[in-house]
């Protein structure tokens, strides 16, 4: 059973709503293995909690402002949750008996945490594949970032970073989705957002709380609806690869290949049954593709919360740039670990 089902057990149990301060009474009573855990050690001895309670808490928090299951009254202080299908409490106890019984289909998170150290070296060996302006391009933008920030090279070498990620191809705009917008729109759009932006600098994800980080994400909703980066109405790519070499300590870059894969699909459906990558969708509404975007950039820091941060080692001369690109490249890593089924063969008729 996962920590998802334990808060799914513990609400369907109450018959309505509790405060997070009231799920982590009754995990402490209910489901003590999820108490105490490593990462919550981990976390009070590296300054992020102050105490376990208070590491819990974050967890709480951040799953049901994330998971899609549980709805959040903000109108209490604490804030209420409920569950989102409370009315079928058969459903929601099928899911859960289908979640116990299938101990060996665990989340993508669970399988990367339980495995880190097999990822993180294949995440070195993935990167290797990558090269010429790819790498050149980024190392250059995150450079630029610590000493020139928003300077006209700066935002330069950013835009030619997402040229060499892939975010634009040549030939008819009808034709191809991977459109970046024109250079001094771009820029236009990033300069009109510098002081803002300069409240942001300084932010780390590893330095901050969930609850702080939530926070963080929310007040950046402004610059992300202003910013024009590509030609498409999707902004989730774009625009977090865009805010990752700008706010590189903060955010993580996202794309539809392997973040949100990741986070949306189980990991053995990865594949069609011809061994092509199945679709991922994103959001239509810049509101949607923004909540979208906080959802991922929260996953991602609770991912980098429950793992053990000393594996870890930041260069600035390769991807491993920020803790935030550590995770993604990581990420990167699990996707790409996943074997493509072998190809149906049609039967003879």
């Amino acid at each position: 059973m996962t920590f998802t089902m334990a808060v799914k057990m513990i609400l369907l149990s109450a018959n309505g709503s509790l405060t997070p301060q009231e799920i982590k009474e009754r995990i402490k009573v209910q489901f003590p293995q999820y108490y105490g855990t490593e990462s919550h050690r981990t976390n009070v001895q590296k300054g992020y909690c102050k105490n376990i309670d208070h590491a819990i808490l974050a967890q709480i928090y951040s799953l049901v402002r994330i998971n899609k299951s549980f709805f959040c009254d903000k109108n209490h202080k604490p804030l209420q949750v409920s569950l989102i299908n409370l009315g079928n409490n058969k459903g929601v106890l099928t899911e859960i008996k289908t979640s116990s019984n299938k101990s060996d289909a665990m989340k993508n998170e669970d399988d990367l945490i339980k495995n880190i150290r097999h990822y993180y070296e294949r995440s070195l060996a993935v990167l290797k594949e990558f090269g010429g302006p790819s790498i050149y391009f980024h190392i250059q933008s995150i450079k630029e970032q610590a000493t020139s920030f928003l300077s006209d090279r700066h935002i330069e070498m950013i835009y030619a970073t997402l040229a060499s990620w892939g975010m634009h191809r040549m030939g008819d705009p009808d034709d191809t989705k991977a459109k970046m917008a024109e250079f001094a729109d771009f820029k236009q759009t990033i300069i009109n957002n510098r002081e803002k932006f300069q409240e942001f600098y300084h932010l780390r994800m590893d330095t901050c709380t969930m609850e702080e980080y939530d926070k963080y994400i929310d007040n950046l909703k402004e610059i992300y609806c202003t910013l024009k980066v590509s030609t498409s109405d999707a902004t989730i790519v774009a625009h977090s690869k865009t805010l990752a070499h700008i706010l590189p300590n903060l955010i993580p870059p996202i794309d539809r290949q392997y973040t949100i894969r990741f986070f949306t699909q189980d990991n053995k459906k990865f594949f069609t049954e011809s061994g092509n990558y199945r679709s991922v969708s994103v959001p239509q509404d810049i509101d949607a593709q923004f909540e979208a975007f906080k959802k991922y950039c929260c996953s991602i820091k609770l991912l980098f919360d429950s793992c053990d941060h000393q594996l870890f080692a930041i260069d600035k001369n390769t991807f491993n740039t920020s803790f935030p690109k550590i995770i993604d490249n990581l990420i990167m890593a699990f996707v790409k670990d996943v074997p493509k089924p072998p190809k149906m063969t049609r039967e003879k008729r």
